[in-house]
């Protein structure tokens, strides 16, 4: 009877962390993967704590299958209420990311400004809705086939 040796055993899937986030923080390169924007932002801001002269860039990591759309809005207390829909910001595998990102509609948010939502939350922005091809709405057909 073979024996299983804990060491044989394979590892725990590790989550895909699709984002990078890589810097310079007291003089040293560092680098560090995130899961999502706002887990690379906190990991920017840590950086920034942790030396005030720290630089820092993210980016959707350059190996990742395919462009990734992420879902973000005004956080609260920067615009009045209703100005607050979620907009959807694509991001191609390997462009770099700074303050800003801009959104399908053209929409430009600070990183510090924005508030990360699942997918389903929030009030869609229309325009972004629209350029990305969701709310294609054809004119209905009339009773008998016309338009």
């Amino acid at each position: 009877m073979l024996g299983v040796d804990v060491a044989e055993r394979p590892a725990a899937p590790c989550r895909p962390d699709p984002f990078m986030v890589v810097g310079k923080v007291n003089g040293r390169d560092e680098a560090a993967r995130a899961a999502s924007p706002a887990e690379a932002l906190s990991r920017m801001l840590g950086w920034l704590a942790a030396d005030a002269d720290a630089s820092a860039v993210w980016y959707l990591r350059e190996d990742w299958p395919g462009p990734v759309t992420v879902i973000g809005r005004q956080a609260p207390g920067t615009v009045r209420e209703t100005r607050r829909c979620a907009h959807l910001f694509p991001l191609e595998p390997g462009a770099v990311l700074r303050g800003a990102l801009t959104a399908g509609c053209g929409a430009r948010l600070r990183l510090p400004e924005i508030e990360w939502l699942p997918l389903g939350a929030g009030m869609p922005c229309e325009h972004c809705l629209a350029t990305a091809g969701v709310c294609r709405n054809p004119r209905p057909l009339l009773e008998g086939g016309r338009r």
